[in-house]
């Protein structure tokens, strides 16, 4: 038994090492582009290729760890709440690394941060109460479902 347990956590790893792998490479793609477009150096786009690859690997292994969450069967608000927070987070990620990336390749004024903290702040506001409402009504429906003598999923 011990043994299955292990090879299903290896398994599982693997999995996610081979997905993070097709994801930073889906995510150089654009890079490549852009190098060509902008005709500038790897260097240059090493920081804002990060800058975006970074939130993406996080938000990966955080939908991880929140259905790993479910299964110890939290209160559906408190699990809601942390899908809330992590499209929250993902979204403020993303809105900094367009704005890091645009001042970085000189294709946004760093004197617009104002306006672009009110969008992003609007978008996370926007982002988390929808993830919120949305993971609520699905996890609500779900528990009723398995309250019901229904198979669980």
């Amino acid at each position: 038994m011990a043994s299955s347990i292990l090879r299903s956590r290896a398994k599982f790893w693997m999995r996610m090492f081979w997905a993070l792998c097709l994801y930073l490479a889906l995510e150089l793609g654009p890079f490549v582009i852009v190098k060509h477009v902008l005709h500038t150096t790897e260097e240059k786009l090493a920081g804002p290729y990060l800058a975006f690859a970074v939130p993406g690997v996080i938000v990966l292994l955080l939908a991880w760890w929140l259905r790993k969450w479910e299964e110890r069967g939290p209160s559906p608000r408190r699990l809601a709440f942390g899908w809330g927070l992590s499209a929250a987070f993902f979204f403020s990620a993303v809105a900094g690394a367009f704005f890091y990336s645009g001042v970085t390749l000189h294709l946004l004024n760093p004197s617009k941060i104002g306006s672009f903290i009110t969008v992003g702040a609007l978008g996370v506001l926007i982002a988390s109460f929808s993830l919120y409402y949305t993971a609520l009504s699905r996890i609500s429906a779900r528990a009723t479902r398995n309250t019901d003598g229904a198979r669980p999923e």
